[in-house]
């Protein structure tokens, strides 16, 4: 009776087991089904539903049935100068902002499928090295460049046109070489974290407030670099060298400065739950921070 009742038990595990798994269907898409290259670099699905693939040869529309391609070719009007494209974002007005190998911006309007070079040939940073696009949640994008700074998109909600200002020592809105990271806080304050301090945009606002940057005419800037963020309730925490952390009070706008036992440079920062954050180090392991208790934990290789 004992075996019987345990061979029961099992079956029934095992139909209910096979009965909980969901249905899962693989579909193989390649260049023989009208892809342009089977290197794919990006898949973004945008708000109307429409699935879009980067490739080493083309962007790719796909609709659920067949592939669209949007690549330069001999003749055509599309103005790509490489179509590799390496990364692809939708902004809050449905274009799409692709990087492509060459280090060059475009936004593409699939409604009329234009590409559009970001900043025009006659702007300020057009012929700029650029590594990545930042695309923050007021629909300001963002491009950050190798060695010369940052560009500043804006997007009309209007019109859809787009006006920039190029953030660089050589153009005199901000004395940095490179950008290594934008923030958008919740007032719509925009910051720059670079190789020569912060910079703090404020809305309505061309030139930014300073804050550790070194201002003397010289190549090698002297000013504290910062490469990670995190807003925590009425602070923001900035990570910069030799395990500094800068903390930002937005009432008062003063900084005061928690030190960690290490000195490499802190690369991120992240929130784990309402009491602790996580910070990584370039070369020192990371840290878990308790808010409750004031400690730190240090986890190394």
């Amino acid at each position: 009776m004992a075996k019987r009742i345990l061979y029961l038990i099992t079956s029934l595990m095992y139909v209910w087991t096979v009965c909980a798994q969901p249905d899962c269907f693989l579909t193989h898409y390649s260049s023989e089904d009208g892809l342009s290259q089977n290197t794919v670099m990006g898949i973004l699905q945008d708000s109307r539903g429409n699935m879009w693939f980067s490739t080493w040869d083309g962007l790719n529309r796909f609709d659920g049935y067949t592939f669209k391609t949007y690549k330069a070719r001999l003749g055509n009007q599309i103005a790509l100068t490489n179509n590799r494209i390496d990364r692809m974002y939708e902004d809050r007005y449905g274009f799409l902002w692709l990087l492509t190998y060459d280090n060059r911006v475009y936004r593409f309007d699939p409604r009329t499928e234009i590409f559009e070079h970001v900043p025009s040939g006659n702007a300020g940073g057009s012929a700029a090295t650029i590594t990545s696009i930042k695309l923050l949640p007021g629909g300001v994008v963002w491009l950050l460049t190798e060695k010369e700074g940052a560009i500043r998109v804006v997007t009309s909600p209007d019109t859809y046109r787009l006006t920039t200002e190029w953030y660089a020592a050589e153009t005199g809105l901000f004395p940095a070489v490179r950008v290594h990271e934008v923030y958008e806080d919740l007032s719509g304050h925009e910051w720059m974290l670079t190789d020569n301090g912060l910079g703090m945009l404020v809305s309505g606002r061309k030139t930014p407030v300073s804050f550790f940057t070194e201002t003397a005419e010289k190549e090698t800037k002297d000013g504290q670099p910062f490469y990670a963020c995190l807003e925590q309730g009425d602070e923001i925490l900035f990570g910069s060298e030799n395990g500094r952390i800068w903390c930002y009070r937005k009432p008062t706008g003063k900084f005061s400065l928690f030190r960690l036992p290490g000195t490499s440079k802190i690369v991120s920062i992240k929130k784990l739950n309402e009491h602790e954050i996580l910070i990584a180090t370039a070369t020192d392991g990371f840290y878990v921070y308790q808010f409750r208790t004031k400690t730190t934990k240090h986890y190394e290789a």
